[in-house]
C-alpha cells in the first residue's frame, strides 16, 4: 500500500478529482460511512480540507447515545451547511451499546433518557434548516414526544416551507408494557400534517401510533404511504381515505397494519379506486370482516409483493375467497400467523387462492398452522403441483418436522425447492437428519433477523 501511495502521487490530483473518489469512498462504505468519513478527514490535511468544504458528506447524520456522538452530529449538522439533509430521529434508544462499524449513514438518535423538552430543544435547532431536509425518520416512545414533533412541524413548515422533504416517517412505541390490541389512545386534538400545507416533494409517508387531522392534511402524489396502529376514532373515514388513494396515482407500496379507513356498511359498494402502479401491499392485524371491507375499497392487480400477517383468532376463508383471482401478479407472498377453516373444503379453497398466483416464486412463512403446507398439494392429483413456479422459502416459527415434510413432498411430487432460508431460532430447532435432508438437492441457509435474501432483491425490481 505504502508503495503504491508512493507510485500514484494522488494528491496532486486537481482538487475536484479528489472530491470524487472521496464520496465514492464514503457513500460506497454503507455499513461503515461514519468511521469512513473520520479516517478520512484523518488521513492528511489536504484530504481534511477538501473533505470539510464538500458539505454532502456530512448531509447523512445520526443522533444518538452519549453526548460526544450527539456533539459529533451536531458537528456535522453544521459541515453540511445547505446540503439536502437525511436525518432520522431515534427517541426510543434503549443504550449505547453498538458497534460503530454497524451505523446506518441516515439515522439521527438520541439515547433513552431524552425527553419531550430535549425533543423541542432538538428539532428547534434542526428546523432551522427545515427548507433544505430531504428526509426525516422519527422514533419516540411516549405521547409527548411525538405530540411535539407534530406540532413544531405544523408550525415551521407553513412558514419556512419544506420544499425539499421527500421521505417523513413518525413512529411511536409504548408497546413495553402494553398488550398490541389494548393500547388506550389519550383524548387529543389531531392536527394537520404540517400544518395543512401542501408538501410539494413528499413521496414517502409513514405514521405508526399517531394521529393526524385527515380532512385538512393535503396527501397527494405519495409513492408510499404506510399506516399503523390507529384506531378507528383517529383514523380518515372510507370516503378521505379513497380520496388519498386517488390523489396518489403513482403509488407503488400500501402499508396497512392495524390501521384503514373507518369501517362503514355501505362503503363496500363502491368502485374500487384503481391503483396501477402498486406493486407492494401489506395488510396486517385486522378482523376478517373489516379486511374484506378494506380490500373491496381498492384494486390493484400488479401487485408484486403480497403481505398478510396477523389475519388470525378467527376463520379468514372468506377473505382469501374474495382475494382469489384479485393478485394474479405476485411473486412474493408472505403469510405470518394466518387462520382459517381446517376443513376438506377450506384446504381446497386454500389451494384455488394459492392457484390463482401462479407466478409465486418466493414464500415467506412464519407461525401458520400445519395444515397450511397441506394447501400446496391436491389430494386427488399430487404429480399436478400447486405453486409450480415456488423456489424459495424463508421460514421461521414453524414445526421443524413439518418443514422436513413438506420440502421432501414437494421434491417428491415435481416442485422442488432450490433454496431454503430459516432464522436463527429455528435453525437451532433443527437435528442432524433433518438437515441432511433439507440439504438434499436444496441449499439451506440461515438468516439473520432483518436481512433481505438476493432473491427477494431481485424479484422486487
Amino acid at each position: 500500500m505504502v508503495r503504491h501511495s508512493r507510485i500514484f502521487r494522488i494528491n496532486e490530483l486537481p482538487t475536484e478529482i479528489i472530491c470524487d473518489i472521496l464520496r465514492f469512498v464514503v457513500w460506497d462504505s454503507m455499513k461503515t460511512p461514519v468511521n469512513a468519513r473520520l479516517r478520512v478527514t484523518w488521513t492528511c490535511k489536504r484530504w481534511r480540507e477538501i473533505a470539510l468544504e464538500d458539505a454532502t458528506l456530512w448531509n447523512a447524520i445520526w443522533f444518538r447515545g452519549s453526548s460526544a456522538r450527539i456533539d459529533r452530529a451536531w458537528a456535522w449538522f453544521e459541515r453540511a451547511r445547505q446540503a439536502h439533509l437525511d436525518i432520522r430521529i431515534d427517541g426510543n434508544n434503549p443504550g449505547d451499546n453498538s458497534d460503530e462499524e454497524s451505523e446506518d449513514s441516515s439515522i439521527v438518535n438520541c439515547d433513552s433518557s431524552m425527553t419531550p423538552a430535549d425533543m423541542r430543544k432538538m428539532l428547534l435547532r434542526l428546523f432551522t434548516k427545515l427548507a433544505a431536509i430531504r428526509m426525516l425518520i422519527i422514533v419516540v416512545e411516549d405521547w409527548k414526544s411525538a405530540l411535539v414533533v407534530l406540532e413544531l412541524l405544523g408550525t415551521f413548515g407553513p412558514s419556512s416551507g419544506v420544499p425539499m422533504l421527500q421521505r417523513f416517517e413518525l413512529h411511536r412505541g409504548g408497546l413495553k408494557d402494553q398488550a398490541r390490541r389494548s393500547l388506550v389512545w389519550p383524548d387529543i386534538i389531531s392536527q394537520p400534517f404540517i400544518g395543512g400545507m401542501r408538501v410539494p416533494s413528499l413521496e414517502y409517508l409513514a405514521l405508526n401510533g399517531v394521529p393526524i387531522d385527515w380532512s385538512r392534511s393535503v396527501l397527494e402524489n405519495l409513492t408510499t404511504f404506510d399506516i399503523r396502529r390507529i384506531p378507528a376514532s383517529y383514523s380518515p373515514d372510507a370516503a378521505r381515505f379513497r380520496e388519498v388513494l386517488t390523489n396518489c396515482p403513482r403509488l407503488q407500496k400500501l402499508s396497512m397494519d392495524g390501521a384503514g379507513p373507518r369501517f362503514e356498511e355501505d362503503a363496500e359498494g363502491f368502485v374500487p379506486v384503481e391503483l396501477p402502479h402498486l406493486r407492494t401491499l401489506v395488510v396486517a392485524d385486522f378482523s376478517p370482516q373489516y379486511s374484506m371491507f378494506l380490500f373491496s375499497q381498492f384494486s390493484a392487480p400488479n401487485v408484486n409483493d403480497l403481505t398478510l400477517m396477523n389475519l388470525c383468532g378467527d376463520n379468514y376463508l372468506p377473505l382469501f375467497l374474495q382475494l382469489t383471482g384479485t393478485f394474479p401478479k405476485v411473486r412474493l407472498l408472505t403469510t405470518y400467523s394466518v387462520q382459517f377453516e381446517m376443513t376438506p373444503h377450506g384446504l381446497a379453497s386454500m389451494t384455488r387462492w394459492l392457484d390463482s398466483m401462479p407466478l409465486l416464486t418466493y414464500l415467506r412463512i412464519a407461525n401458520v398452522a400445519t395444515h397450511f403446507f397441506a394447501t400446496f398439494f391436491r389430494p386427488n392429483d399430487l404429480k399436478t403441483p400447486v405453486s409450480p413456479q415456488l423456489l424459495f422459502v424463508s421460514c421461521q416459527f414453524v414445526d421443524p418436522a413439518i418443514l422436513v415434510r413438506w420440502k421432501k413432498d414437494r421434491q417428491l411430487f415435481g416442485a422442488p425447492l432450490r433454496r431454503i432460508y430459516i432464522s436463527e431460532e429455528l435453525g437451532a430447532r433443527l437435528k442432524p437428519e433433518q438437515i441432511k435432508e433439507l440439504t438434499t438437492n436444496c441449499v439451506l441457509l440461515k438468516l439473520p433477523a432483518g436481512a433481505t435474501t438476493p432473491e427477494e432483491e431481485a424479484l422486487t425490481l
